[in-house]
């Protein structure tokens, strides 16, 4: 596995994420806030800023940890957490610009507000989606997250088998998996997991309730994942979610582990 991280998990001051990559030996980082605003809210000059500061120190961008589709498909109903979007195709186009200008060979996507779409709809909006980025040249990683339609392991594996898209993989996060689902079938699990190379890594303490460092939780990754482990075509992106950047640290020297 290569180790990953999105940046303002540890610190939104990009300076400061750079500094932890470097002090820890690692080659990749992922982009989602800087100083309060999302990668995408940045002009391209800023843009072309952060990229240089982030290739001067020897360090690639494995990902852009976009907002995308993490808002309603009625344009009247939009997330109230999320700006709003006039022309989502235009969005996409800047995203993919964002990613030529780092480097970055994928881009995280959602799957729209919770039961405001069709799975047939969604599948035919994400197959665009799919088409404009394979264009491009860049991956596109869909994430099962709570708020969205792509929520569970069953829907997620359902999305995958029927559509079997050219160039949309799942973006496993299995902390979050187990935060909402305390059965899943393990043999949707263990088929996602065979066609993903991108996971995102945290932790969640059923009996606690909340997200805490790895290891310490109810997510058995040395085992669930020893075969992605072992591949170091993988990516293991690491998101505590626990809201103490130290808990970064401690994630990490527990995921470095694994390998020795």
């Amino acid at each position: 596995m290569e180790i990953s991280f999105i940046n303002d998990e540890f610190s939104e001051n990009i300076d400061e994420a750079l500094s932890f990559a470097k002090k820890n030996g690692l080659k990749y980082i992922e982009l989602h806030k800087i100083i309060g605003k999302n990668i995408t809210d940045f002009s391209f000059d800023e843009l072309s800023q952060i990229s240089t500061k982030i290739s001067s120190n020897g360090i690639l961008v494995s990902c852009i940890s976009s907002p995308f589709l993490k808002w309603s498909s009625n344009k009247k109903d939009f997330n109230i957490m999320m700006q709003q979007v006039e022309n989502e195709e235009e969005y996409f186009v800047k995203l993919m610009d964002i990613a030529d200008i780092f480097g970055a060979p994928s881009i995280r996507i959602y799957s729209y507000n919770q039961s405001d779409i069709s799975l047939e709809e969604l599948g035919k909006k994400l197959d665009i989606y799919s088409q404009m980025a394979l264009e491009r040249g860049i991956t596109l990683l869909l994430e099962n997250d709570g708020l969205c339609n792509i929520d569970t392991i069953s829907k997620m594996h359902k999305l995958l088998e029927i559509y079997n898209f050219s160039n949309i993989f799942p973006l496993l996060d299995l902390g979050a998996t187990v935060a909402m689902e305390d059965n899943f079938n393990p043999q949707e699990l263990q088929d996602i997991i065979n066609n993903c190379s991108y996971f995102h890594i945290k932790d969640y303490d059923a009996e606690l309730k909340r997200f805490v460092v790895i290891g310490e939780g109810n997510v058995d990754y040395e085992n669930i994942l020893a075969d992605k482990i072992a591949d170091s075509g993988t990516i293991f992106s690491l998101t505590p979610h626990t809201g103490y950047p130290e808990d970064m640290q401690m994630s990490l020297n527990i995921l470095q582990s694994y390998e020795e």
